[in-house]
This record gives C-alpha cells, structure tokens and sequence, in this order.
C-alpha cells in the first residue's frame, strides 16, 4: 500500500483497468452529537452492476460506475442514508483540480494562504421520500507528510491512501424533510481522505480496518490491512501541529464476534508504543452488513502519565464477500440503480429497516 498526504494528489487518478476504483471520503461529528459520513465514488467497488461487467468482460472501467453514499447520525442513531449510482454523464472528477460532482452533489477543494477548505454541497433525493439539502465546509492547515510506500505484495502501489487532512473545521447547515424534519446546524470536527486501487479490492487485501478518533490536542488513525495472512497494522497519533507519532511497539486486535451475516470482525484495538498507549472499544454498529460494518467507539489513550478520550469511527471490510451472489438481494435493497427503483426503496418503515 503506499502512503501519501498531498492536496495537491487529491485529484482524480487514471484506472484503466476494469476493477479499479477511487473514493473521497468525508466525515464529521458536530458538538451536538450529530455525524455525517458522505463519499464520492469514481468506480463502486460494491456495485453488482459493476461486478456483473467484469464478469462478462464487457471493458467498462471505474468511471462507468459512479456513485455518493451519505449517512448522517444522532448519538449513533441513523437519520438519514442514501447510496446511489449513476451513469457516467451524471459524474465529474477533475484530474487536475480536487473537484468532483455525483449528481446534484459535489465537492471543491481550494487552497489559500497554507489553508485548505473544501466546500461540500449536498442535495440527494431518496426513493422514499427523504430528502437532505445543505452545504459543508471543511477547513484545516495544509498537512503533507511525504510519501511512503508499506508493501503487503510485490505490487505496493496496488491501494494507494491519501491522507489529506486529520482534522479539520466543518461548518454549514443540514436540512433533512421526509418521514421526519431536522434541521442541523452543524459545528465540529472532520476528516477527509481518499483511496484508489487499481484492481478489484479484493486482490489487493483480505481485510482491512479504518478508524480516526479526535482527541483534545491530536487525532489518532489506523490503517489495518491482511492479506493471504500478512498483517500491515499502522496506527499514527498526528498532533494540532501536524507532528506524526507512530505506534511503533504493537497493535493487536481481540473480542471478535459475528453478526447477523456472518461476517466477524475485532471489537478491541490496542495500540501500543514506547511514547504511548491507546485502548480502543467499538461498542456501537452503526452500519451492518455482510461485507461491510461501520462502528462508533471509545478511544483511551495514555501519553506522557496522562490520559485522554475520544469517541469516533471505524470502519472494516471483507472484499471477497461483495462478489458472492448470496448477498446480492440485500446489496440491491441499500443502492439504488440507474433507473431502477427497489420497491424496498420506495416503502419509508422497510428502507429504514435496511439501515
């Protein structure tokens, strides 16, 4: 896997090869307890339509397959959630600016003066009814760490993560109407990143964890990757001031347990050092699926004979399980196709089961 942190490299990429993907991720937890988690997808690797095309060899690539997920939270509970794909004319990612658009929604990322902000708008209509309007901004210093490559294969720049910004300010107003009316006006912490492989997911990795937590001066993050069983476990604490600290002892991961779909994953993350320690528990699935699971959870971190806590996200996936046909139906009931509507997706109490 290589490791940037470059604004400037949070453009589109070039994926020739079908199977190939990229994301831009973006998430935020207001002081009112609120969190939204929205991603712009050029290539979806959880796309049956997709997958179907390699199948049958068909030479559509990652830009045929565009897509946003958006999921906004109170305390853990789901208000909102849409995933939707659209046709290729429907989309722009620029490859020279960090700029993209996925239907009526887009996002434009301008530096000035060391700073960056990035301007989200968001206008997404659901099937049953719901409906979120309204505008984000993020904004942080620039942070650029270099660029490292953590080989799991003898192709390391199979998954590329670019890191762009820790931590950040988010500010806006978020307007949901449908079966119920918030109005949200947001003020907190962010994040932002952004992935692209250029191979279907599941050549690149068996498993793989994610997870960022903001703590009072700093933000811990951690990247966890097997494949064919060869562990790469990183987990950086990165300060106020853009300093990197490694956790350069030991990460170990315990108190796994299925869910419903049979997909196991730890529940407990230790991160161990010789400049610090940090305990993580996921208590809360907020996303859970049978590739897929999204968690809030309660970091502890010990440095320096102190101690500090956050609550934050993480995420894990099992690649291999998106391909298995089983799944399918519940995979179609969650995203809404080009011109295709589930009837799941147009009933306001079902749909809302599926979150």
């Amino acid at each position: 896997m290589k490791i940037i942190s470059s604004f400037r490299k949070d453009t589109q990429s070039e994926k020739p090869k079908p199977g190939s993907y990229e994301w831009w991720y973006f998430d935020a937890r207001s002081i009112e307890g609120y969190t939204v988690v929205i991603i712009f997808y050029d290539g979806n690797p959880f796309s049956r339509r997709y997958i179907k095309s390699m199948e049958l060899n068909e030479g559509h690539t990652a830009s045929d397959y565009p897509a946003i997920s958006i999921s906004v939270y109170k305390m853990g509970v789901p208000l909102f959630y849409s995933f939707e794909e659209f046709n290729a004319e429907d989309s722009f990612y620029s490859g020279k600016h960090p700029q993209g658009k996925a239907g009526l929604n887009s996002f434009k990322g301008v530096l000035k003066d060391n700073r960056i902000t990035y301007e989200i708008t968001l206008n997404q209509k659901v099937e049953n009814g719901d409906h979120l309007k309204g505008q984000l901004s993020f904004t942080s210093g620039l942070f650029e760490f270099g660029e490292k490559t953590e080989a799991l294969s003898g192709n390391g720049e199979a998954h590329t993560w670019n890191l762009v910004m820790p931590a950040c300010d988010v500010n806006g107003l978020l307007e949901i109407s449908g079966f119920k009316s918030f109005s949200i006006h947001f003020e907190g912490i962010g994040y932002h990143d952004h992935n692209y492989g250029n191979e279907p997911m599941k050549e690149s990795f068996d498993e793989w964890y994610w997870g960022r937590f903001h703590l009072k001066d700093s933000t811990l993050i951690y990247y966890l990757m097997n494949q064919q069983n060869r562990w790469n476990k990183k987990g950086w604490l990165i300060d106020n001031n853009g300093t990197v600290t490694q956790f350069d002892n030991e990460v170990l991961m315990s108190d796994s347990a299925f869910n419903p779909f049979g997909l196991r994953s730890a529940r407990k993350i230790e991160f161990r050092g010789s400049q610090m320690n940090a305990v993580l528990q996921k208590d809360k699935i907020i996303d859970n699926g049978p590739f897929y699971q999204r968690f809030e959870g309660r970091l502890l971190l010990e440095k320096d004979g102190e101690l500090d806590e956050a609550r934050g996200i993480s995420e894990y996936i099992r690649p291999s399980r998106i391909y298995n046909k089983v799944f399918w139906p519940l995979v179609n009931m969650r995203i809404k196709y080009p011109g295709i509507s589930h009837w799941v997706q147009k009933s306001p109490r079902l749909f809302r089961w599926t979150w």
